[in-house]
Parts: C-alpha cells; sequence; structure tokens
C-alpha cells in the first residue's frame, strides 16, 4: 500500500511539473506569436501607408500578408495543441486527486471547480476561509477567452484585408501597364 501511495505521489509530481511547464510554455509561446504577428502588422501597415507606393513594395506586401496568414494558421494549432495537452495533465491530475487514498491537498481539483463551475473553495484552515471566483473566473467560458482561436483570428483577418488590398493594387497596376 505504501509503495502504491509513493507511486501516486510521484505519478502526481511528474504530471504536475509537465501541467506546470506546459502552462508556462503556452505563455511564453502566445507572447511570441503576438509579438511576431504584431512586428508583421507593424511593417505592413508601414509599407501600406507610403503615399506612393511601387510595384515591388505591393508585391512585398502580399508576400508578407501570406506569410502572416500562415503564421495566424500555425500559432492557431501550436496554441490548440499546447491548451490540449495541458488539458490532459490537468484531467490526469483531476484524477489522481480523485483517488480515494489520496490524501493530500487538491489543488488541481479546486482550481478546476472554481474555474469551470464558478464554485467558491472553502477551506477551514485558511483566512478568509472563503475563495470566490472572481469576475475574470465567471468569463472564462466566453469564446473570446480563448486565445488558441480568437487571436490567430483577429490577425488573420487583419493579414487577409492587406492581402486583398494589396491583390488589388496588383491587378490595378497591371491593368494599367497592359492599356
Amino acid at each position: 500500500m505504501a509503495q502504491n501511495r509513493d507511486t501516486m505521489q510521484s505519478d502526481y509530481n511528474h504530471l504536475l511539473t509537465l501541467w506546470t511547464s506546459g502552462v508556462r510554455d503556452y505563455h511564453t509561446m502566445l507572447s511570441d506569436y503576438l509579438t511576431a504577428n504584431s512586428i508583421f502588422v507593424a511593417v505592413i501597415g508601414l509599407l501600406v501607408s507610403r503615399e506612393s507606393l511601387a510595384l515591388p513594395f505591393t508585391i512585398v506586401i502580399v508576400l508578407l500578408s501570406m506569410i502572416g496568414i500562415l503564421m495566424s494558421a500555425q500559432m492557431a494549432i501550436v496554441l490548440g495543441r499546447f491548451s490540449g495537452q495541458n488539458a490532459l495533465w490537468e484531467w490526469q491530475l483531476r484524477g489522481i486527486e480523485g483517488m480515494p487514498e489520496w490524501q493530500e491537498r487538491k489543488p488541481v481539483s479546486s482550481l478546476y471547480r472554481l474555474r469551470e463551475h464558478r464554485e467558491t473553495i472553502v477551506d477551514e484552515t485558511n483566512e478568509p476561509r472563503f475563495f470566490e471566483p472572481s469576475w475574470a473566473f465567471r468569463q472564462h467560458r466566453q469564446w473570446w477567452a480563448h486565445r488558441a482561436i480568437s487571436f490567430p483570428w483577429f490577425f488573420g483577418t487583419v493579414y487577409g484585408l492587406f492581402l486583398l488590398w494589396g491583390l488589388t493594387q496588383v491587378t490595378r497596376s497591371s491593368m494599367l501597364s497592359f492599356a
């Protein structure tokens, strides 16, 4: 029985490390993608704002926009994968915490109840004894709170508009040169 408890504690510690590392990596990756996309959008916007735009600059805008769309798709895939992987680690941690022989604290299960069910956490040994879900916990399930979906859509839309504008300019320039 003691060996089973030791194995369970070891598994729990490994999963907890995977989960916390995954959450950290998710946020690092999100920050990196936001930085890269912001730079791309700024560069494209700077090129578009030029008074007289030569055809080579317009082609650069089209190419950067296509790369940006691919980067947005990659962002959605990578962040979605990290999010799913982190959810798996969390699910496994809650499974261990739910076992009858688990006598330790259950922080991951408490976080889940707080986040997903908006339940107040009660701990008689703490002061204050109640931890209530804040506004952010209550809004967590909204579609716009899912950064793996909303940010790629936002940047993909911006790049799509730049691409449409650039293709329109290239077409217009081509038609003027043939006339």
